[in-house]
């Protein structure tokens, strides 16, 4: 209980009606909110003041058929109102920050989408995987423009973390 260990400044989806959280991030285009995502597979926008929920993105439709709706990192881009999510079935997903709808969808690696960065230009996107690889998307056209595959699995797992230079 995080009640026992000590104070905290502030608890969002205290009932956990939207799971257990698994990544957050502020909202570049609106400094007042954070994005977080759950293990369930929601993601939610909340304001930190208040810490009431201001929007939630569309779900997983089909459990049956997406066996694992976990999602491992949610990232906000820098300049424009997206978020974008990287799930254990493979996927990346881009939604709307003002209407919660999802944008776009792709199987992004051949195993779980572990972490995710945008460069600070907003035209780059970089993700990290438990396939062994390392790819870098151009957010325009949401294509892979180069793969990194040197990195080797280690009980069962590979790439836990990706980021940009700030000032590259």
């Amino acid at each position: 209980n995080a009640a026992e260990i000590g104070p905290s400044l502030a608890r969002f989806n205290e009932n956990t009606e939207l799971g257990i959280p698994s990544s957050l991030d502020l909202v570049s285009s609106d400094p007042a909110h954070i994005v977080a995502s759950f293990n369930t597979g929601n993601t939610a926008i909340f304001n930190m003041e208040t810490r009431q929920r201001v929007l939630t993105m569309e779900p997983c439709l089909d459990i049956a058929v997406n066996s694992s709706c976990q999602i491992n990192r949610v990232v906000s881009h820098p300049t424009l109102p997206i978020t974008v999510t990287a799930h254990e079935d493979r996927h990346i997903k881009f939604f709307d920050n003002n209407t919660g709808k999802l944008i776009h969808s792709m199987v992004a690696h051949l195993d779980a989408v572990t972490s995710l960065a945008v460069d600070p230009n907003g035209l780059y996107l970089m993700s990290g995987s438990h396939d062994c690889s390392i790819r870098l998307w151009n957010l325009e056209s949401k294509t892979c423009i180069q793969e990194f595959t040197a990195h080797r699995k280690k009980s069962d797992e590979a790439i836990h973390d990706v980021a940009f230079h700030p000032s590259k």
